[in-house]
């Protein structure tokens, strides 16, 4: 769905940052590299679809009502006019059977009226019915993502309408993100799609008028449409950003597990940044940590819940009684939680989280002493080939993000002692120069298991960014077989000495790959030679 613009810093000859204020890590410039590619991409479409008058569709439907093999996905950019009479042209092609190859349709952005999306509505259920009386392969539309903002109960209400005879028609995967929803509109997708076996990927994020009272409409819709399991195929849910509380946590949970606890398909739940608040926790328990079932949560996204030290020992406590098995993913980011909250968790950790493969604990303020205990519940380097201390240890993790954790340089230290972990992130820890030169020797030849690798924005020196690399490039023949493969050190000092080490380091080991900033000079350079544009237009 169409997300409000980035917004933008000016950059003018007072207020443009010195060369040290404008470093920042790779991931600003892999951003940017993302960004530059989403815009000829874009580019691209409006070249191959944009033919005949300047933001027309014309060309697009000609080619949906031929059923072009070639177009089995149909993006309609926000640029482009698609309005009321497009939409009836898109819909008779597919009430007609006129496209079966068209399975994707990406429309959001452009404000449809009610009375046109319940009459898509029908068509889709329509082709969904002429596909069930078929007995060859049901083709048909099955991921669909329309409307605007603006779009609201009415119009959700409308297109729900019409599919509510097919229980969903053939769709799949729908994207009903910032589309100012609320409770009305949870009522009616309970009512149209809790019957539905196809559906698996429903995105209900940035709708912040759901809240508590919208999630207990669509538990409730669910429960009247359905004797057994609502959403019996759904297999991700995202409702991130939806103002949802404890009271909308319970009912969440009430339709995923069930009337007698009898759902089979794991879930991946997005829930991040809702004011759940620690009690929630204890509800989201008995989704992660049921008894003799393990999870039926595959992945849990909960940052920026405000869960605190105490959720995170209500999740803890519960993991330690039954095991989260299933769940290999957890976004614990920015959620208050301090070293106390890490030492309860580590206390889990250890054997309670079976198949667990990323973490992310990213500004919490574990400090150093939170980060050491957790490390402390992972297998270490020491005890990679010691088959008796690994099993009471964790050994199932490879990516943990300890970003923005104030870690310190003796959780960065433990962090490295790592035997299993294959992507650790310590960008924005303030490690320093003093940082940089103690975790030197732990680096030296590279890493043992570690393959990616983020130093980024700790405002080392360019001598403490110089020991850094020099002690990567030692390659002794009896020494260790380093796995690592992508190094970041950008938001730290980078000159002419460390462009030295760097091509040194390039010689040893050309495998990896380093994500820096441009040279000091370069960078002043560069500033120096704007300004002077600046004050030539001026």
């Amino acid at each position: 769905s169409t997300q409000p613009p980035p917004s933008t810093t000016l950059h003018t000859t007072r207020n443009r940052p010195t060369p040290t204020q404008r470093s920042r890590s790779s991931i600003a410039s892999l951003l940017i590299f993302r960004s530059e590619c989403a815009h000829r991409i874009i580019e691209s479409f409006t070249m191959a679809w944009g033919k005949g008058a300047l933001g027309s569709c014309d060309a697009l439907l000609k080619r949906v009502e031929d059923n072009d093999p070639k177009l089995t996905e149909l993006v309609i950019l926000p640029m482009k006019t698609f309005g009321t009479a497009e939409l009836e042209k898109l819909s008779c092609a597919i009430e007609s059977g006129a496209n079966t190859n068209l399975q994707s349709i990406s429309a959001s952005g452009h404000h449809l009226p009610p009375a046109s999306l319940k009459r898509f509505g029908i068509a889709l259920s329509t082709q969904a019915k002429n596909a069930e009386q078929s007995n060859g392969k049901k083709c048909g539309i099955s991921s669909l993502a329309i409307g605007s903002k603006d779009m609201g109960d009415e119009g959700v209400i409308a297109l729900c309408e019409g599919l509510k005879e097919s229980n969903g028609g053939l769709l799949q995967i729908i994207d009903f993100g910032w589309k100012n929803l609320g409770k009305d509109s949870l009522q009616a997708i309970g009512r149209t799609f809790a019957s539905s076996k196809c559906l698996t990927h429903l995105d209900l994020s940035r709708n912040n008028d759901i809240g508590n009272e919208g999630i207990a409409c669509l538990a409730n819709a669910a429960k009247e449409n359905v004797g057994n399991v609502a959403f019996p195929s759904l297999e991700k849910l995202n409702l991130s950003e939806c103002n949802i509380g404890p009271l909308g946590v319970q009912s969440l949970a009430e339709v995923i597990l069930g009337p007698n606890n009898n759902r089979s398909k794991p879930i991946d739940l997005a829930i991040s940044s809702n004011p759940i608040g620690s009690e929630s926790c204890g509800t989201l328990s008995t989704l992660c940590a049921i008894p003799g079932g393990g999870s039926i949560i595959s992945r849990l996204q909960l940052s920026k819940c405000s869960i605190g030290d105490d959720g995170i020992k209500l999740l803890s406590v519960a993991a330690m009684s039954n095991s989260c098995i299933g769940l290999t993913f957890l976004d614990l980011a920015e959620n208050s939680i301090s070293k106390k909250g890490a030492k309860m968790f580590a206390e889990s950790l250890a054997e309670s989280w079976p198949d667990l493969v990323e973490l992310k604990l990213a500004k919490n303020e574990l400090d150093g002493e939170g980060v050491a205990m957790v490390m402390g519940a992972l297998i270490s380097r020491s005890e990679s080939t010691d088959e008796e201390s690994a099993g009471k240890k964790n050994s199932t993790l490879e990516n943990l993000d300890l970003s923005c954790t104030n870690c310190g340089i003796e959780g960065a230290k433990a962090a490295l002692m790592s035997g299993g972990l294959s992507t650790i992130r310590m960008f924005n820890n303030r490690l320093g120069s003093d940082g940089f030169h103690s975790i030197s020797s732990l680096l030296q030849g590279g890493h043992p298991s570690i393959e990616n690798l983020d130093l980024g924005g700790n405002d080392a020196g360019e001598d403490a960014v110089v020991a850094l690399l020099n002690s990567i490039a030692v390659k002794e023949e009896d020494g260790i077989a380093s796995s690592l493969s992508v190094l970041e050190i950008g938001g730290n000092k980078f000159g002419d000495e460390a462009q030295e080490a760097l091509n040194k380091l390039k010689c040893a080991w050309p495998q990896l790959d380093v994500a820096h900033d441009k040279p000091i000079q370069e960078a002043e350079d560069e500033e120096e030679a704007e300004e002077e544009e600046e004050a030539a237009t001026e």
